[in-house]
């Protein structure tokens, strides 16, 4: 959600597509689709393919970037594990205007323990 509104400051045309996978494109975002694939291969903790997608976003956007990459995807896990272990519940006013965002990228159809059927109910952020 936050980088389509950082896209929309900046006057950028970003995608959701490389949110599914790095062979969706680059999103938008300069060097996406090789951030993509440091996100993919931190997720599947392939040490070799993480060690090879650190190294090609060095190469091509440096140190900088890719140190600020693997920090964000560190602070969106640890994140999102505080709210899952605490219950959390994705507010009313996010819940909805997140809804074509989630839509997009296919969200509403991972399951979780809170939200089985994989999409809530209503804007009240109730789960099933």
């Amino acid at each position: 959600m936050l980088l389509g509104l950082s896209g929309q400051q900046k006057d950028m045309e970003v995608g959701y597509g490389a949110v599914n996978g790095s062979d969706g494109g680059d999103g938008g975002v300069q060097h996406g689709a090789l951030l993509a694939r440091l996100a993919e291969a931190m997720w599947e903790g392939d040490s070799e393919a993480t060690a090879a997608a650190r190294a090609a976003v060095i190469d091509a956007a440096g140190a900088d970037v890719m140190v600020d990459a693997v920090a964000v995807s560190a602070n969106f896990h640890m994140m999102t594990r505080v709210a899952d272990g605490t219950g959390t519940p994705l507010d009313p006013g996010t819940y909805d205007m997140t809804r074509s965002v989630r839509e997009a990228c296919g969200l509403n159809d991972f399951v979780t323990r809170r939200d089985p059927q994989g999409e809530r109910q209503g804007a009240s952020g109730s789960s099933n």
